[in-house]
């Protein structure tokens, strides 16, 4: 399963899991408010039983007023409750929250109701000003009679005082909530417009690829022509000539081919299928074919590999693609007369390690980890060949693609030293590779 598959799914599984998790928010968040709710009303009942043997205490044995009145009002700086009254049992308001009812008639239905009714009492009903108002009632009593009766009334509005802070908090544990999907959906779309980037840049190269590889073939014909059909007309200058046309042709094809693979690689369509091979006979074939260049160059070139192969597990032609890149990249930047050194060993119990090794500029180490990115040259290297950045990239994707990484060691001014690790299997060699071993 390729890296953006695997992205995807996360996004898509976090993406219903902050849904799931914002449906039990919204669940959780009535529940809450409705315990606080019940929290309120229970307290409002408490409170009507205690001010009522309050009020009685100041209704017997002698009307107290003055104890009645600050009763009630010191109810009322509670924000939560709308207004308190105390009434006899004929219905008069012996006080109120508000003083211009004091004295007055009580003929209210919740009044009458609560006055009517034997014990605490709640009411729920619709104000005049169109609020849900609650009604909390408590008969005042002296021993078994009863003298009136204590009341308090909240509405919605005055109600949001007392719940504003648990509102407020589960409002701040939604949005975040909503916020996070937000991110992920953010994030999914960004994926989806790079994958459908990437899948149209993957068209164009292919495109581009095959009529790049038709000139090539041609070209291949043309030269395979020239050698064939006039063997005695090459002279040494001539075969200078055909052996420049054939690596620039290879060149080429190697260009063509990291920029197919990296483009399929993005596009998350290349695949590799491992078998058991030699990692000496792949270095030893990337070494070949940049033998005339290293010739070319003047390199002094050294050769480390044990007699015994080293077998691993791993993709030929990818496995191939990230070592000849190593190498063409040693050989680009190695300046004439330089050294390269190539060593294939098992440096650690259980891998076998390949490791190239070139005299140059360097690399400064601000650049080692950008080196491995796509397109990006460092000064020194725009400065010593030309280039388009592909080649350590792809190298690194590759590896990847076994599970390895491509360690790089270098200073400014100095050698530069790539290497990678593969574990080394029991496997064997296919029958057809120990076959052509024995003919050879």
């Amino acid at each position: 399963m390729t890296r953006q598959r695997l992205r995807a799914i996360a996004i898509n599984s976090s993406i219903g899991f902050s849904a799931l998790v914002l449906l039990l928010i919204l669940g959780a968040a009535r529940l809450v408010l409705k315990d606080a709710r019940d929290s309120v009303f229970e307290d409002m009942r408490l409170r009507a039983e205690i001010s009522s043997r309050r009020a009685g205490t100041a209704l017997f044995p002698k009307e107290d007023l003055f104890s009645l009145h600050f009763l009630v009002n010191t109810l009322v700086l509670d924000k939560v409750i709308k207004y308190a009254v105390v009434t006899d049992q004929s219905g008069r308001i012996r006080s109120h929250s508000d003083p211009d009812k004091i004295g007055g008639q009580d003929a209210s239905r919740e009044g009458t109701a609560a006055r009517g009714a034997g014990g605490s009492l709640t009411q729920s009903f619709t104000g005049p000003d169109g609020l849900a108002y609650h009604y909390f009632s408590e008969p005042v009593t002296v021993g078994s009679r009863r003298l009136g009766t204590m009341a308090m009334a909240i509405n919605s509005e005055t109600m949001k005082s007392r719940l504003a802070a648990t509102t407020h908090k589960l409002v701040l544990i939604f949005l975040a909530a909503l916020g996070a999907l937000a991110l992920l959906l953010q994030i999914r779309a960004l994926m989806r417009r790079e994958q459908l980037a990437a899948e149209l840049k993957s068209v164009m190269v292919h495109t581009v690829s095959h009529e790049f590889n038709n000139v090539l073939t041609v070209l291949d014909a043309v030269i395979f022509l020239l050698e064939e059909s006039e063997p005695d007309l090459v002279t040494p200058a001539r075969a200078e000539l055909y052996k420049t046309l054939d690596y620039e042709r290879k060149f080429l094809k190697r260009f063509v081919k990291n920029i197919l693979n990296e483009a399929r690689m993005e596009a998350g369509k290349f695949r590799i299928e491992k078998k058991p091979l030699d990692l000496q006979d792949l270095a030893a074939g990337a070494i070949a074919a940049m033998g005339e260049l290293l010739r070319r160059k003047k390199i002094s070139f050294t050769l480390d590999m044990a007699k015994d192969p080293f077998i691993v597990s791993a993709d030929p032609e990818a496995l191939a693609l990230a070592i000849s890149n190593l190498m063409g990249n040693a050989v680009k930047y190695t300046p004439e007369g330089g050294w390269i050194t190539i060593r294939v060993a098992a440096e650690k119990a259980g891998y076998a390690t390949f490791r190239i090794e070139n005299s140059g500029r360097g690399i400064a180490p601000a650049d080692l980890v950008k080196i491995k990115t796509e397109f990006f040259r460092t000064g020194e290297g725009q400065a010593a060949a030309e280039g388009f950045g592909l080649g350590l990239k792809i190298c690194s994707d590759m590896l990847a693609l076994h599970g390895s990484a491509l360690e790089i060691e270098s200073e400014q001014g100095k050698d530069v030293r790539f290497s990678f690790s593969l574990p080394l299997t029991a496997d064997k060699l296919p029958e057809a590779a120990g076959a052509a071993a024995e003919k050879q």
